[in-house]
C-alpha cells in the first residue's frame, strides 16, 4: 500500500509538473487592438448592401411623412390667410383640424422611427454578430488582450493597432464562405 502511495504521488507530482510546465509555455495576451466596430459592420460586403435597402426604405418613409407634414402646413397656410375673414366657429373647426392633422403627423412620425429603428436591427445585427466571432477569432489568433472600439473619445491610439481593414477582408472571405440566409 506505501508503495502504490509513493507511486500514485510520483504520477501526481509530474502530472502537475507537466501541466504547470504546459501553462508557463503558453503566451500571455499581451497586446491591443483597436476596430472602427460602425465600420467594420457598414463597409464589409453585407453592410453595404444592408445599408442601401436601409436608406431606400427610410426615403419611403420620409416621402410619406412629407404627405402628413403638407396636409398641415395646407391648412395652417389656409388659417393664416383666411382666417381674419373667417367666423369665430369655423376658425375654431379649423383649428381642431389642424391640431388633429399634428397628432396623426407625430404618430406616423413616431411609428416610422419605430418602424426604421427595427428594420435597422434587422438587417445589421446579423452582420454585428459575424463581426463579433471575427474580431473574437482574430484576437485569439493574434494573442490579443483586449480589443477597444475606436470612439471620440480616444485621445490616441497608433494605426498599428487598428485591425478594422482586417476584419472587413476576413467578413467578406467569411461571407463568401457562408453567406447569409436570406429571408
Amino acid at each position: 500500500m506505501k508503495r502504490l502511495t509513493k507511486q500514485f504521488g510520483c504520477v501526481l507530482a509530474v502530472t502537475l509538473f507537466v501541466a504547470a510546465t504546459a501553462l508557463s509555455q503558453t503566451p500571455v495576451p499581451n497586446a491591443v487592438g483597436m476596430i472602427n466596430f460602425q465600420r467594420a459592420v457598414s463597409q464589409n460586403d453585407e453592410g453595404v448592401k444592408a445599408a442601401g435597402i436601409y436608406t431606400t426604405e427610410g426615403t419611403k418613409l420620409a416621402d410619406g411623412l412629407k404627405k402628413s407634414q403638407g396636409k398641415v402646413q395646407e391648412l395652417q397656410d389656409k388659417l393664416t390667410k383666411d382666417g381674419p375673414t373667417m367666423t369665430d366657429a369655423a376658425k375654431n373647426t379649423l383649428i381642431r383640424e389642424i391640431d388633429k392633422e399634428k397628432k396623426v403627423y407625430e404618430l406616423e412620425q413616431q411609428n416610422a422611427q419605430s418602424s426604421l429603428d427595427d428594420r435597422q436591427e434587422e438587417l445589421f445585427r446579423p452582420i454585428a454578430d459575424r463581426v463579433h466571432k471575427i474580431v473574437d477569432a482574430y484576437a485569439k489568433e493574434l494573442n490579443l488582450a483586449v480589443v477597444v472600439n475606436a470612439t471620440e473619445d480616444m485621445l490616441y491610439a497608433n494605426d498599428v493597432v487598428d485591425i478594422t481593414t482586417e476584419i472587413i477582408r476576413r467578413v467578406n472571405a467569411d461571407i463568401v464562405k457562408n453567406p447569409a440566409k436570406t429571408k
